[in-house]
């Protein structure tokens, strides 16, 4: 009897350990994808949505869709080229288009590979750009190993006004209206900003995220990643 138990459990304590052993493994593989997973290859052009696509594009109105098709969650800026002066963007036109720049938190997201069972020297912000050209809003690949911003680096808030009111400050100030502009949404040092440009004019400058308060050089510097 003595033997016939020892055997016993000689085969719930193996039993045992293997068990823990496959939780183990599961757990780490768990873990690691959790913690690290993959950037997905980028999702296929797609006009979902995007307003007034494809001759009047609503820069703003199209962020809700670019933040669709991305693998990351934090808006770091907008850009747009070509934008009239309403506001929108003609992606028939050459050279017309919008760029939406997405980062994750600290740490969050995709992360870079790594040997499994080991530490990550440090933690990523990852970024991912989704533009809005003439099929569409289409995703580039994901950057997994693009680190975090030490300066200024918290993410965007949704714009509290867009390129037509930027525009209207611009016309006030002597902007002609019958040419195209370029027009950022960024992270200044004074906070969320808007820049304004008409290449090959005087017309530049950059007002404060209301769209109500111009900024000097100091407080307009600043880019989008």
């Amino acid at each position: 009897m003595e033997g016939d138990t020892s055997h016993r459990d000689r085969r719930t304590g193996l039993l045992i350990v293997a068990v823990a052993f496959v939780a183990s493994l599961s757990l780490s593989w768990w873990a690691r994808n959790v913690a690290s997973p993959e950037s997905p290859d980028p999702l296929p052009p797609t006009t979902d949505g995007l307003v007034g696509f494809p001759g009047k594009v609503d820069v703003v109105a199209s962020l809700d869709g670019a933040s669709e098709v991305s693998v990351r969650t934090d808006l770091r800026g907008i850009a747009a080229w070509g934008v009239a002066s309403d506001g929108t963007v003609d992606t028939k036109l050459p050279g017309a288009r919008i760029r939406y720049a997405f980062t994750s938190p600290r740490g969050e997201g995709p992360q870079p590979e790594r040997p499994p069972g080991t530490l990550p020297r440090r933690t990523f912000c990852g970024k991912q750009t989704v533009q809005v050209k003439e099929l569409g809003l289409v995703a580039d690949p994901d950057v997994a190993s693009y680190p975090c911003s030490g300066l200024r680096g918290d993410k965007l808030p949704a714009p509290r006004c867009g390129p037509k009111e930027v525009w209207e400050y611009a016309i006030r100030h002597g902007a002609p209206a019958d040419h195209r502009a370029n027009i950022e949404y960024y992270r200044a040092s004074a906070g969320p900003a808007w820049r304004f440009e008409i290449p090959g004019t005087k017309h530049s400058f950059s007002l404060y995220g209301d769209c109500m308060r111009e900024l000097t050089s100091s407080e307009a510097s600043g880019a989008i990643p």
